[in-house]
Formats: structure tokens, C-alpha cells, sequence
């Protein structure tokens, strides 16, 4: 995983969320989402969107933390799949969608399923960031989501916490040693970059031709997903409205 899709997937929560969005009460979703789910993927699909939507309804009115813990539980019962094995291919991008009507993903794919639901959920655009650490015992890429409890207090009081697909309990990052922090990044472009030691960390970024197609391609899936579903939804996206 490198520092281009990390901005990638970034980007593409961006197009999938559709901006940036005010608390807006979760609308349910028309059956007719449900009936092309089933058609296209299987009644198992179709429980497991079932399942996310209900999930959805009954958190609204719980506290954001109680929020962030249950949303990192829930989505951690999505298996980690390698690309190879889930896809047949080396580097495969899902959608959330794919992600969880296929029930599987890699660590960034389970991260945009916590991000997207999170969202539903009525937790605020600035709150949430994707973080791309490294495993320190293995030196292993991975990417984690972030929800910053206080994200406009001065840095060293944000409160990051973390959403790890491998650790069902939630903690603050300075509590995670387990991980080497690389950077960060929201919706909005803004990027962290994380010193080690005191001395910066050059992340460079590779732009070979095949990457950038996947990339693009995963976009307009991602769009035509939106377009789909707005259809399907009486106008709506299944994400909530800015």
C-alpha cells in the first residue's frame, strides 16, 4: 500500500459520501434497493445490507463514541481477504458495496465500510480521517480509520482514536505502540504527515500507469453505484444528503 492509494481511497470516500454533511436524520432505504441486492448478489447479500441499515436506525441516538465502538465491532465481522483470494486479482479496490455484499475486504475496504457507516450515523465529516501506519512487529502496511473527538483543539489534544479492522477494542493512538503512524487524511485532502523521532518521514508516491487505471476505474464504479442507487432510492443516495 502506498502513499497514492492512500489519497486514492481518500478520494474516493469523497465521491462516495458525496461531500461533507450535516447531521440529517437517516432515512430508510426504499425496497427496491433491497430487490436489485438480492437480484444482483444473493439473499445473503441482501441480510447483510438488511443488517447494516437496521444497525444504522437503532444507533441514532446513542453517544458518537458508543457510536464509533459498536460500528468498529460490527464491521470487524467482515473477514480479511486478500485481494488475490477475494478478487483473483493482485491489487483489486472495492467499493463499500462489494465490500460488504461479498462480506470481505482488506484493511482499507473495511475501513471505508466503518467510514460510510459512521457517516449514516450522523458522525460529522471532520471527525473522521484515514490513517496509513505500519505494523511495527511485522513492518506490515495498513490503513486504520481515525475519529477525532476534538478535531478543531490544538494538536496533541484531538483525541484520535482508532478503528483497526484486527482489534475490536477501540483506543487512543497514543495508546496503540503497536503502530507506527505514516499520515493521515480526510475527505476534505487534508493530509497529516507523521514525524518518527523527531526527523520527517519522506512518503513518496508511485504513479505507475496500472495503479492509475485501477484507480479510475474504481471511481466510476463508485459513481455509478451513486447513480444506481439514487435511482433505486426514490432520488436518494443511500448516503445522507449534505
Amino acid at each position: 500500500m502506498v502513499f497514492l492509494r492512500t489519497v486514492i481511497v481518500c478520494l474516493l470516500a469523497t465521491i462516495l459520501l458525496g461531500g461533507t454533511y450535516s447531521r440529517a436524520e437517516f432515512q430508510p432505504w426504499s425496497e427496491n434497493v433491497f430487490a436489485y441486492i438480492k437480484q444482483e448478489y444473493g439473499e445473503a447479500a441482501e441480510k447483510r445490507m438488511r443488517f447494516v441499515e437496521k444497525f444504522i436506525i437503532d444507533n441514532q441516538s446513542i453517544p458518537d463514541m458508543e457510536k464509533v465502538v459498536k460500528t468498529n465491532q460490527v464491521a470487524n465481522h467482515l473477514p480479511w481477504i486478500a485481494d488475490a483470494n477475494h478478487w483473483k486479482e493482485a491489487d483489486y479496490w472495492a467499493t463499500p458495496l462489494e465490500t460488504i455484499t461479498t462480506f470481505g475486504g482488506d484493511c482499507e475496504d473495511i475501513a471505508l465500510v466503518k467510514w460510510v457507516i459512521l457517516r449514516n450515523l450522523g458522525i460529522a465529516d471532520e471527525n473522521l480521517a484515514l490513517a496509513y501506519v505500519k505494523i511495527k512487529a511485522t513492518g506490515e502496511d495498513h490503513m486504520v480509520l481515525l475519529y477525532v473527538a476534538k478535531p478543531d483543539a490544538p494538536e496533541g489534544q484531538k483525541e484520535a482514536y482508532v478503528l483497526d479492522n484486527y482489534v475490536d477494542e477501540v483506543k487512543l493512538a497514543a495508546e496503540r505502540m503497536d503502530l507506527l503512524a505514516v499520515l493521515a487524511m480526510g475527505t476534505r485532502g487534508r493530509i497529516v504527515l507523521f514525524n518518527d523521532d523527531g526527523k520527517n518521514r519522506s512518503v513518496k508516491a508511485s504513479y505507475e500507469g496500472r495503479k492509475i487505471r485501477k484507480v479510475e476505474d474504481l471511481i466510476e464504479r463508485v459513481k455509478e453505484n451513486r447513480a444506481k442507487f439514487a435511482e433505486l432510492n426514490n432520488g436518494r443516495s443511500l448516503m445522507p444528503d449534505a
